[in-house]
């Protein structure tokens, strides 16, 4: 997701926290954390609901100081006033702590939140990038980047990608999400660095994962039951497929093929065989690509996502 070009106009705290979340969101829900109670986070319909509780400054005093050192660590630049609010989002499934911090004319300077483990959740400065002067290098920002977030107490080693920001002429770099050696898929920590080597905003997505199976298919009986599926869905259509590439992760089961496998919540991430396939035909007119999750426990087909 391309960075978020901050304007010094934005004056609402609902804008800011409008930000933040597109921040954050990436191919699912946002970070993980203790859920609300469902009676909290919906409304007597069962609609989701955003709930907001503002922060004691005496009771609070550890989360508004870690904000401060967040901020610092980020080298965003101090406001003249701090307020903290706790949120229950049932839009999200999500409820952290949240800092924002306005300057001597009440605009938000920047803002910070936290999951329910103390843990940075996604960081924002509001103030207007560098329009002119040098850019630093590639190698500069990662460089930037990655002491940043150590400051900040993320865990960050060599990025997986790193791309340059054409809207501002920065960098965005991202630390994919793996566990057990397996990739987290949608998971990640990313930081935008602006043009001028200071760091406009962090995101950390990061979903709860299911016990590891203790034993698993293996990628023959994954390949044979993606097959199978396939065969039977494809069969006496104009159409066809080929399957691009089978590879473990671990991903939220959802109902893209079976929709009794929808719920009200989400599930954690299980570990799965991800079928990539290519449809070909009439297909390919409203499909680019399609993946099939596959338990790695019993080979049940647990999901799916789609391009179009």
């Amino acid at each position: 997701m391309r960075s978020l070009d901050s304007r010094s106009s934005i004056k609402s705290a609902a804008g800011t926290a409008a930000i933040v979340a597109c921040l954050v969101v990436t191919a699912g829900q946002l970070t993980a954390a203790p859920r609300p109670d469902r009676s909290s986070n919906q409304d007597l319909l069962g609609n989701p609901t955003r709930v907001e509780t503002a922060l004691d400054a005496s009771s609070s005093a550890a989360v508004l100081a870690q904000a401060g050192k967040t901020r610092d660590a980020l080298g965003f630049p101090v406001g003249v006033k701090r307020a903290g609010k706790h949120v229950q989002n049932g839009f999200e499934q999500a409820e952290y702590d949240e800092v924002s911090e306005t300057d001597s004319a009440g605009r938000v300077t920047s803002l910070t939140q936290f999951d329910m483990n103390r843990r940075l959740r996604a960081a924002v400065r509001l103030d207007s990038p560098p329009r002119e002067g040098p850019k630093v290098t590639r190698d500069v920002a990662i460089h930037a980047a990655q002491r940043s977030a150590l400051a900040a107490g993320l865990t960050v080693g060599v990025p997986s990608t790193t791309d340059a920001d054409e809207a501002t002429g920065g960098w965005t770099v991202h630390w994919a999400r793996v566990k057990d050696g397996v990739r987290v898929r949608g998971d990640e920590t990313r930081i935008h660095v602006w043009p001028d080597g200071r760091i406009q905003s962090v995101a950390r997505v990061e979903h709860d994962l299911a016990v590891a199976p203790s034993q698993r298919i293996g990628l023959a009986g994954a390949t044979r039951v993606a097959v199978g599926n396939l065969d039977r869905w494809f069969a006496n259509r104009s159409s066809g497929y080929a399957i691009q590439d089978v590879a473990l992760q671990w991903v939220e089961p959802n109902g893209a093929f079976d929709p009794s496998r929808i719920t009200s919540t989400p599930a954690p991430y299980r570990l799965a065989w991800v079928a990539d396939v290519k449809p070909s035909g009439e297909a390919s007119n409203y499909m680019w690509l399609m993946s099939l999750f596959v338990d790695a426990a019993d080979g049940t087909i647990i999901g799916g996502d789609f391009v179009e």
